[in-house]
């Protein structure tokens, strides 16, 4: 059975790795999908994973405010999502704490969160007329522990993780919940990419499952929160991280 047809999924950061994952999830239990990504040739690979001619594809760059309005431009001509799963990512410097400025720390932390901003009201007042809404953030485990170097980016997480459980106490009664899912290491292409075989391997272990997480992992957490099942799960953090949060392994 097809738990999302007739839903529409807004997936930010789709271009690869977790968010193609999550694409293919949501579009197998029937939901429509409109996969956001700057990355016109990822998209047009993610294009080719998902079954059906009626899911769209959309190469926006989301870091500035013109490509914000044209999301929410391109949403009010095609349609407001039931599902919004804010998986988009804006690089931060990497850089630890006594490094950072003010200035450059004001510019970076709302850059993955601003275009929420932009399409949240009238995403809301669709999900509302609906009495059908799901909101998903894919945050960090790494935003519960601190990391060196990412000072920027756990900041950014735990603002996100803030702001949707705000939505959940806001919008529970009109049927719309917000919960988070924090991936813990994953194999992606990009961090094979980034990171030399043996840091991967040692950061890999750093968990009771001894492995990397997968991308497809990360999306049955997601596809739960989105489903109908949940209905009745809101404001909830859920770490999938192959048990690293229990700390005796270290």
């Amino acid at each position: 059975m097809q738990d999302l047809n007739n839903k529409i999924s807004l997936v930010t950061g789709a271009g690869a790795g977790i968010g193609h994952a999550i694409c293919k999830s949501l579009s197998d239990e029937g939901s429509t999908i409109i996969a956001v990504a700057r990355n016109t040739a990822n998209l047009g690979h993610l294009q080719q994973l998902l079954n059906g001619s009626q899911h769209q594809f959309w190469p926006i760059d989301l870091s500035n405010k013109e490509g914000q309005q044209e999301l929410l431009n391109r949403l009010e001509n095609f349609s407001f999502p039931h599902i919004v799963v804010c998986n988009l990512h804006i690089p931060s410097p990497k850089k630890r704490v006594i490094n950072t400025a003010a200035e450059e720390f004001s510019k970076n932390f709302t850059g993955n969160l601003d275009h929420l901003f932009v399409i949240m009201e009238k995403v809301l007042q669709f999900q509302r007329a609906e009495g059908f809404g799901r909101w998903i953030g894919i945050s960090s485990f790494a935003a519960h522990t601190g990391l060196p170097g990412q000072a920027i980016y756990n900041a950014q997480k735990s603002a996100m993780e803030s702001l949707l459980l705000n939505l959940a106490v806001e919008e529970g009664k009109y049927a719309i919940t917000a919960n988070i899912v924090a991936p813990g290491f994953i194999q992606t292409p990009s961090t094979e990419k980034k990171i030399p075989k043996e840091m991967f391997d040692k950061l890999a272990s750093y968990n009771v499952m001894k492995r990397a997480g997968q991308p497809e992992e990360i999306a049955a957490a997601v596809k739960f929160f989105a489903s109908t099942q949940a209905s009745y799960i809101t404001g909830i953090n859920l770490p999938v991280c192959g048990g690293a949060q229990l700390a005796w392994h270290f």
